[in-house]
This record gives structure tokens, C-alpha cells and sequence, in this order.
């Protein structure tokens, strides 16, 4: 599956969203600096990973490392399919190396999750009210 890593600011970290009895997620903006446009790109984690974003803050500068998902979506077959894509983040991390000592120098054991996560295989094409895959 291919990837995507970056660094960036966290903008804005979003609840937990619950899609249905089976699925939720929890999606961050980071702004990304890079050349003379920065981006402001949106990540999400799902399932039990969506909690991983609770030792984050925004304004804190961040490692992600993800998945780069995309999905064909047609509400009936007479309609035109539509193509979605979507960034599932696997890991984050500090991108400061002084917030990761100063985790481990206050014993907090909390340190941001960086294990790697397997990919995703949550089929979301038939959950949600107006059925979209998010």
C-alpha cells in the first residue's frame, strides 16, 4: 500500500467520530511547510488508534508517517462513480526531540505512539446515512 511521511504543525486535532456499532475515526489537520505554499493536510486514525491523539496538542510540531487510501464510490449504478482519497495515519510522533525527553524525564509513560499500525481493512462503502465511505 503506499505510503506518505511528513512533518508539520498540528492545526487542529478533531473528536472521535463514531460512524456506526463497527467504525470510528478521528481525523487532525497539519499545516505543512514545504516550498512557497504551505498545505494544511487532513489525517485520519480509525478504531482504537483514534485515543493515540490524546498526547498531542495543537500548535505541538509533529512527525506522520500513513497510508494513502483511495475508494470508488457510486451511490446507484445510474449515477457517475466518484474517487476519494484519504491519508490513514499509522504513526505520529514529536518532531521535537526536547518534548520526547521531556516525556520520558517527567516518567510520563504516555510517550507518543510510534509502532506501526496494519493497514485498514474496515470496508466503510456502506455505513453512514447518505452512504459515503467517511
Amino acid at each position: 500500500m503506499p505510503s506518505f511521511e511528513t512533518e508539520g504543525t498540528l492545526v487542529k486535532i478533531f473528536p472521535t467520530s463514531v460512524k456506526s456499532e463497527r467504525f470510528q475515526l478521528r481525523e487532525f489537520v497539519l499545516n505543512v511547510e514545504e516550498g512557497n505554499y504551505p498545505q494544511e493536510i487532513i489525517f485520519q486514525f480509525t478504531q482504537d488508534d483514534c485515543d493515540i491523539l490524546d498526547k498531542f496538542k495543537e500548535g505541538e510540531k509533529v512527525k506522520v508517517s500513513s497510508w494513502i487510501r483511495g475508494k470508488k464510490w457510486q451511490r446507484s449504478p445510474q449515477d457517475e462513480p466518484r474517487w476519494f482519497n484519504s491519508l490513514a495515519a499509522r504513526s505520529i510522533e514529536h518532531a521535537d526531540p526536547m518534548m520526547q525527553d521531556i516525556n520520558q524525564d517527567t516518567g510520563n509513560n504516555d510517550s507518543p505512539f510510534t509502532g506501526d499500525i496494519p493497514p485498514p481493512t474496515e470496508d466503510t462503502s456502506s455505513m453512514g446515512d447518505d452512504d459515503l465511505p467517511f
